[in-house]
């Protein structure tokens, strides 16, 4: 919340009543409606830069009375109550533009955003700008109409439980001599990061609103006391937004966090003085594609290295003088650069949250350390020269990169998940977000583990616990040189997950594994006619 006691300049427009809103934080769950902090306004920098100007939210919006007992909270209530909002009893239904069309009065709404279809027929009362203006999106793709209104609202977790299914482009077709047409109905609409800003009387928040589910990752990098690049990766596009801050600020900034579901990100800088700014400065905006960014590498110092079970080994990275913080797209890599006798060689790792790990938590969680669990091969130069480094040691990192998205898997609510080895890094950064998110909520998501022996199994108690925590989810482990029974991936292991009448029939499936072990995988889902947009292989 913003400090009563701030003040705008007496020069300034009279300050706008606080608004309520609906939004999500980085750990999922509406919230309730919250006063927006104080933002104030900047004066006009030229053509060549841009600077936040108007409400910290976007445009205004119009409200109505809302009748009693049509609140937020009582939407909330209603959403959590087990009604059947989406009116298709649970279960995921592609929708035709044709039968969107169908759905176009008060009594029976229906309508797209983003490529995804909501029943927003009981969400009618409770919508703060009415009926009449919700009205104007029924029964059609309502995507431009909210991205003028409100394109900042989290859609995707206020309508979660009116999620009908994927909004399909299959009524017409174009004609066969029209590829241009063909292309730009399968290319993806181009994410743009949206900038804003807010402040309390000691610290000053950047934003950047991508989209829900883009999965977006952030590289920051201060340059010195007033200026700072940060970096948002979304879409394999890198969007740069080069500061110049009106006064300067603490580094490390207090906090860098994004939200898996939301989209959002925010960078949360402590002020040296304790004093409203007038503007948060200026920045120029920029965008790179990804390739372009493969050779840049970044200097990080091992800061601890322990070892963790007979041939793996914790480890912990930090930038050197804590210039750069990295956080990755959700199911992304980076490559570890190790100087050896021959040259530099360079590994793709995954970092894992810190967590998991048994490493010192005030050294570990500190904002921009990367922590890794890593298996030292016996005939593996880089494995081996990373398990020798000491602690000040330093090596190159490579920018995120990878092809994951978490809008692959929003239809799908029993999930399967199937690791080999090491192969668990990746996975393991696809569980919380799964387990969290609320648009279209997980039923099931199962993750069949794969090893040699006990003593090759990594974080069994870890798996054992968020079991433990949440049911949905659940660990198997096989062994292949297990005495008694000796199990390896097979057709007759997963044929008992993919039975077409089953309830909880798995429809995604995400793998990683050594590539024998992924061929194999691959191969049988295809047995099981499983498709290919209903996997995805992590791939180093």
């Amino acid at each position: 919340m913003s400090d009563p006691s701030l003040k705008p300049p007496a020069s300034k427009e009279p300050m706008k009543p606080p608004q309520v809103v609906a939004l999500a934080g980085p750990g999922g769950g509406l919230q309730l409606p919250v006063t927006a902090p104080q933002k104030l306004n900047p004066s006009s920098n030229g053509p060549s830069s841009s600077s936040a100007s108007g409400s910290a939210t976007g445009n205004p919006r119009n409200k109505c009375a809302l009748k009693p007992g049509y609140s937020l909270m009582s939407w909330i209530r209603l959403c959590n109550s087990g009604a059947d909002l989406s009116g298709t009893g649970g279960r995921v239904v592609p929708v035709s533009r044709l039968e969107l069309a169908r759905h176009n009065k008060v009594d029976d709404a229906w309508m797209a955003i983003r490529g995804r279809v909501f029943n927003v027929t009981r969400y009618m009362d409770f919508h703060p700008g009415g009926v009449d203006e919700l009205m104007r999106g029924v029964g059609r793709d309502a995507t431009k109409l909210f991205d003028e209104v409100h394109a900042w609202v989290n859609y995707p977790q206020l309508l979660g439980k009116c999620y009908v299914g994927p909004l399909k482009d299959t009524d017409t077709k174009p004609p066969k001599d029209s590829p241009t047409i063909t292309s730009a109905l399968l290319k993806p609409p181009e994410i743009v990061p949206r900038f804003d800003w807010i402040q309390q009387r000691g610290e000053l928040t950047l934003i950047f609103y991508t989209r829900s589910l883009a999965n977006p990752g952030l590289l920051v990098r201060r340059k010195d006391s007033l200026q700072l690049t940060v970096r948002v990766l979304v879409q394999h596009n890198w969007h740069t937004f080069d500061f110049q801050l009106s006064n300067t600020v603490v580094w490390p900034p207090k906090a860098a966090k994004i939200g898996p579901e939301t989209g959002k990100i925010e960078l949360v800088l402590v002020k040296e003085e304790a004093e409203p700014w007038p503007t948060y400065g200026t920045h120029v905006a920029s965008k790179l594609e990804s390739t372009s960014t493969q050779e840049e590498s970044y200097e990080y110092e091992v800061t601890e290295s322990k070892d963790f079970n007979h041939d793996s080994f914790d480890f912990i990275l930090q930038s050197v003088q804590r210039e750069v913080i990295m956080l990755l797209p959700v199911g992304y890599h980076l490559d570890i650069e190790a100087t050896l006798e021959g040259g530099p060689v360079q590994r793709s790792y995954t970092p894992v949250d810190p967590s998991y790990l048994h490493l010192d938590e005030k050294s570990s969680s500190s904002l921009g350390c990367l922590s890794f669990l890593i298996k030292k091969y016996p005939n593996g130069p880089v494995s081996r020269h990373l398990h020798q480094l000491q602690a000040g040691s330093r090596v190159q990192l490579t920018t995120p990169r990878g092809t994951f998205q978490l809008s692959e898997i929003t239809a799908h609510r029993n999930i399967l998940l199937l690791a080999a080895g090491s192969g668990l890094t990746p996975i393991l950064t696809l569980i919380q977000p799964v387990l969290k998110r609320n648009t279209n909520r997980i039923e099931s998501l199962q993750l069949m583990y794969f090893n040699k022996t006990q003593e090759d199994i990594w974080l069994k108690e870890k798996l054992e616990e968020i079991h433990s925590r949440d049911e949905r989810f659940s660990c198997t482990n096989y062994l292949s040189q297990c005495e008694n029974s000796p199990q390896r991936i097979s057709l007759e292991l997963l044929t008992p997950m993919f039975q077409k009448k089953q309830p909880g029939r798995c429809t995604y499936v995400a793998i990683c594994g050594p590539s024998g072990f992924n061929t194999a995988a691959i191969d049988i889902l295809k047995q099981l006619d499983v498709e290919p947009n209903q996997m995805h292989v992590f791939r180093g």
